[in-house]
C-alpha cells in the first residue's frame, strides 16, 4: 500500500513544470513544500490576496473562479497532478482569481522566495523550470511580452561569491604592476632572478585588485615569460605537463560528479533525521560531516554550497530565529566543517596539493596521503574542539522547538532507493581513497589512481563533465606549477633560504617559533589576498626556509593551510561568502562570523603551539 509521501512524489514527477527536473534536484525542492488538507468549501486563496507561492494538487479538485461583471463565475477546475499560481513565481502580482476546494484534499504549497533560493543554486534546474513557465504562460495569455516573461523567469543568485573591487583598487593594481614591469626590463636590472620576482610581484598586484580576470593575468605571465626569454619556452609551461595538474583535474572532475549526483543529499538527510534535534548535537554533527566530506568532495566552496542550505533546513526545522545565537551555531558549524579544515588531507583542496606540489621531492615522497592525515589529525583534533566549544558558548540556551520530519520524508520519497551508478559512484570514490593510501607502497604517483578515477566516472556516466570544471583557477594552477620549477631553477629557494637564515637567528626565532611565525604571516597575509595567492606567495617564501631553521618544509606547510580559509576579512574569502549567501544571510550576520573568525585563529595558533611536541616526536622538528 502506498504511503502519503509515495503518493506526494508521483504526484511531483507528473507535474510538467518540474518535468524537466533530474532526480536529485526535484528531491531537493520537496524539501521546501510543504502539504496542506483542505475540506470541501474551503478558499485556498482569494482574488487580490499577495502571490506568494504556488499549490500542487495532491488529492482532491478544486474550482478556480474569477471575479466579473455580473459577479463571481468559475472559470476552471484542477485536479490532481496540477497546480495553480505559477505566476506567483515569476512575478509579484497579486491573485488574479479564487481558489475553493470542491472536494476534501489535500496540496502542496512552494514558497516563491524558497523556490528562488534553490533555483537560483542550480542553473540548468532554473533553464528548465522557467522555459517551461514562460511556454505555459505564453500558451495561456498571448498579451504578455516574450521578452517580459522570459526577464522575470530568471532567478536571483543567493550564492556570494567575490566581491567586486572598487575602480580605485583596480587603477592601483594597474599603476603598481605597470611599476613593476618597467623595473623588470630597465638597466638596472641584469639577474634573471629579480627580473622573475619583479614579474611575479606585477601578476600578484593585479591578482590582488581585478582589473582584470585572473585568468588574463595568469597566461598573460606565462607570455611574458616566452617574450623576455627569461627561460626556454617549454620551460613556461611545465606546470601543465606535470601529475600534479592531472592529479588536479581529476580530483575536480570527481567532485563535480559527486556533488550531482544523490550521495551528498541522502547524507544530508540522514544527519537531519538521526542527529537529536539539539542544536549542540547538531553542531558537532555538522562539524564532523564537514569535515568528513573532504576528500570525497575536495572544494571548500562546493561543500559550503552544499552544508549552509541544510544548516539553515535544521534552523527552520527547529523553528530558529533568523541570526539568533542558536541559528549562528549552527551556520558557523556548517562553514567551520566545511572549510577551514582543508589541511587534514592531503587531497581536502586543490590549495594543499599546490603547497604539497612545492614542497622538495623527499618531502613530497615521505608525506604520502596516510603519513600527512597522521601528522596534522592533532591539530584538527584541538581546532575541532576548540571551535565546538566556542561556538557552545555563543549559544545561550535558545528554547528548541519539536522538529517535523515530514519534509524529510518526502525528499526521501523523491529519492528512492540509490541508484546503480550513485552506488557505483560510491565505490569509485571509497577505491580511490584506498587508492592513496596503498599508492607509496607500490610507488604508484596519487595523480594516476586520481587520473583512473576520473576515467571510471566519465565512463559510468557516459560523458564527458570537463567543461563544468573551474578551468579558471585550473589555468591558475598550472601558472602556479610553473612559478615554482623556475623558481627551482633560478635558484630562488637556495637564495632565500640562505638570505633568511640571519635574519631569523639575529631575531632569535628558531625551529618552533618559525612553525608559529608562519601562522602570524599567514593571518595578516590573508588580509590582503585571497586564499589562492596567498598560500602561493607563502609557500614560495617558507618552505625554502625551513630547513636552513631545522624544519621539515611540510611544518612551513600546516600554518599556512591551516590558517588559509581564515575569513575575518569576508572581501578576501569567496569560500566563506558562499557559505553566507547559500544560507540566505539568515543564519549568521558578518559581525558573529568575523568574531568567530578571530577566535578561530587564536585556536588555530593555540594548536600550533601544542602540536609542537608530538611534531618533534615524529621527527619533523
Amino acid at each position: 500500500m502506498r504511503t502519503d509521501d509515495q503518493e506526494r512524489s508521483e504526484r511531483l514527477r507528473t507535474v510538467d513544470l518540474l518535468s524537466q527536473l533530474d532526480r536529485v534536484a526535484l528531491a531537493r525542492l520537496a524539501g521546501y513544500m510543504v502539504p496542506l488538507a483542505f475540506a470541501a468549501g474551503e478558499v485556498i486563496c482569494s482574488e487580490g490576496d499577495p502571490a506568494d507561492g504556488l499549490y500542487i494538487v495532491v488529492r482532491g479538485t478544486l474550482g478556480v473562479y474569477a471575479t466579473a461583471a455580473g459577479g463571481e463565475r468559475r472559470v476552471n477546475a484542477i485536479g490532481p497532478g496540477h497546480y495553480v499560481g505559477e505566476l506567483a513565481l515569476l512575478v509579484d502580482q497579486p491573485r488574479s482569481a479564487t481558489i475553493r476546494a470542491d472536494t476534501e484534499g489535500e496540496i502542496l504549497r512552494l514558497d516563491r522566495d524558497q523556490f528562488l533560493q534553490l533555483l537560483g543554486q542550480d542553473p540548468a534546474a532554473a533553464k528548465a523550470v522557467a522555459t517551461t513557465l514562460a511556454r505555459r504562460l505564453r500558451r495561456r495569455d498571448m498579451e504578455s511580452p516574450t521578452d517580459e516573461l522570459e526577464a522575470a523567469s530568471a532567478p536571483r543568485q543567493v550564492v556570494a561569491g567575490r566581491i567586486a573591487r572598487p575602480p580605485a583598487a583596480k587603477v592601483v593594481g594597474l599603476v603598481l604592476a605597470l611599476a613593476f614591469g618597467i623595473i623588470a626590463f630597465s638597466p638596472l636590472i641584469d639577474l634573471a632572478q629579480q627580473r622573475f620576482v619583479l614579474l611575479l610581484l606585477a601578476a600578484v598586484a593585479l591578482w590582488v585588485t581585478e582589473p582584470v580576470p585572473n585568468v588574463v593575468v595568469s597566461l598573460g605571465l606565462v607570455a611574458v615569460w616566452i617574450v623576455s626569454k627569461l627561460t626556454y619556452d617549454f620551460a613556461t609551461l611545465t606546470g601543465f605537463a606535470s601529475m600534479n595538474w592531472v592529479f588536479v583535474i581529476s580530483v575536480l572532475g570527481i567532485a563535480a560528479m559527486v556533488s550531482r549526483s544523490g550521495l551528498l543529499l541522502r547524507m544530508g538527510l540522514l544527519l537531519i533525521e538521526r542527529v537529536p534535534p539539539r542544536v549542540g548535537w547538531q553542531s558537532a554533527a555538522f562539524l564532523v560531516s564537514g569535515i568528513a566530506l573532504t576528500p570525497i568532495l575536495p572544494l571548500a566552496m562546493a561543500r559550503a554550497a552544499v552544508s549552509a542550505p541544510l544548516a539553515l533546513g535544521v534552523a527552520e526545522a527547529l523553528k530558529l530565529r533568523d541570526r539568533s545565537p542558536a541559528s549562528a551555531v549552527l551556520g558557523l558549524s556548517a562553514w567551520i566543517g566545511s572549510g577551514p579544515f582543508i589541511f587534514l588531507f592531503l587531497n581536502g583542496s586543490p590549495v594543499c596539493l599546490l603547497a604539497w606540489s612545492l614542497m622538495p621531492i623527499p618531502a613530497q615522497v615521505q608525506f604520502t596521503w596516510t603519513q600527512w592525515f597522521i601528522a596534522a589529525a592533532p591539530l584538527a583534533v584541538i581546532i575541532g574542539v576548540g571551535s565546538f566549544i566556542a561556538l557552545r558558548l555563543l549559544h545561550r540556551g535558545e528554547p528548541i522547538a519539536p522538529v517535523s520530519r515530514d519534509p524529510l520524508r518526502l525528499q526521501r520519497a523523491v529519492l528512492g532507493r540509490p541508484s546503480r551508478r550513485e552506488l557505483a559512484l560510491m565505490g569509485i570514490v571509497l577505491l580511490t581513497l584506498v587508492g592513496w593510501i596503498l599508492a607509496p607502497h607500490y610507488l604508484i604517483h596519487p595523480g594516476l589512481i586520481a587520473l583512473i578515477a576520473f576515467i571510471a566516472v566519465m565512463t559510468l556516466y557516459g560523458r564527458s563533465n570537463l567543461a563544468s570544471l573551474d578551468w579558471d583557477y585550473l589555468v591558475f594552477y598550472g601558472v602556479a606549477l610553473t612559478i615554482a620549477n623556475l623558481a627551482q631553477g633560478l635558484s630562488l629557494d637556495r637564495i632565500v633560504g640562505q638570505g633568511a637564515v640571519p635574519i631569523l637567528a639575529q631575531l632569535g626565532i628558531g625551529g618552533p617559533a618559525f612553525v608559529l611565525l608562519a601562522g602570524v604571516l599567514t593571518i595578516v597575509v590573508r588580509s590582503l589576498l585571497a586564499a589562492d595567492q596567498a598560500i602561493l606567495l607563502l609557500s614560495l617564501a617558507l618552505i625554502p626556509v625551513a630547513p636552513a631553521v631545522g624544519v621539515n618544509p611540510w611544518l612551513a606547510v600546516i600554518p599556512i593551510l591551516a590558517l588559509g580559509l581564515s575569513w575575518h576579512i569576508p572581501a578576501q574569502s569567496p569560500e566563506y561568502l558562499v557559505a553566507y549567501g547559500a544560507s540566505q544571510g539568515r543564519l549568521f550576520s558578518h559581525a558573529q562570523g568575523r568574531r568567530m573568525a578571530f577566535v578561530y585563529d587564536a585556536i588555530a595558533l593555540g594548536g600550533l603551539a601544542v602540536c609542537l611536541p608530538y611534531w618533534h616526536l615524529l621527527g619533523l622538528l
